[in-house]
């Protein structure tokens, strides 16, 4: 069954609806992911930045991108977003440790950027997004040969779901993969363990702004 977002009634904006704006490296699967909850409630306007392939997708080029997208300064009259108080921002990145670990030094900026913000996030996954989509079906952290390599948790996870991992279905058990997520975490030094990923923290923020929908349709299921 495909549980498109048809299956819900779209309402108009309110004031008291808060924003949450995700910026994700992830040209395309993460993109996939968060639109269909930008797509299932215009009250909620969650917001998903795509990166085209010319820009920057390093963890810095990530917030540098946020952040001009986000924060209204003397040379950025203009930003793409009217950030308000009780919006939050999520940057959602991966581990991916390159031969010289140059991401490290560049994660740990951003953290540090994100925490002088209000509301401003940084979730890891390791090493990849994908980490996140296992746990909408599975309740253990897997282990296989390999497993700190992004490619061979693509390849686990298409595997894992009859046709792969379908992002017009699947989100809608984002609770399911929030609790899964967060019992399977751990982290050391700050940095999620092979097989954690920070996603359930995103996904705790916005399952309750979307809990009457997503149970509703679950128990049509």
């Amino acid at each position: 069954m495909i549980l498109t977002n048809r299956r819900f009634e779209r309402e108009p904006p309110t004031r008291e609806a808060k924003s949450i704006y995700i910026f994700c490296e992830g040209a395309k699967r993460e993109y996939q992911y968060f639109e269909y909850f930008r797509e299932m409630d215009s009250r909620i306007n969650v917001e998903i930045y795509k990166l085209n392939h010319t820009e920057d997708n390093s963890p810095l080029g990530l917030f540098n991108i946020a952040t001009n997208c986000i924060v209204l300064s003397d040379k950025n009259p203009n930003p793409k977003y009217s950030f308000q108080e009780k919006d939050e921002v999520w940057l959602v990145f991966d581990t991916d440790i390159d031969k010289n670990n140059s991401r490290t030094a560049q994660i740990d900026k951003l953290r540090l950027e994100c925490s002088k913000k209000l509301n401003w996030y940084a979730v890891q996954s390791n090493p990849c997004f994908e980490v996140w989509l296992h746990y909408h079906k599975f309740k253990n952290k897997p282990t296989f040969e390999g497993d700190s390599l992004c490619s061979n948790w693509k390849n686990f996870v298409n595997d894992s779901y009859p046709g792969g991992f379908d992002s017009r279905k699947y989100p809608i058990y984002i609770e399911h993969a929030s609790k899964n997520a967060e019992n399977n975490f751990s982290s050391e030094n700050g940095v999620p363990n092979i097989g954690s990923k920070e996603v359930f923290r995103l996904a705790n923020s916005i399952f309750p702004l979307l809990k009457f929908k997503i149970t509703k349709v679950l128990k049509e299921i």
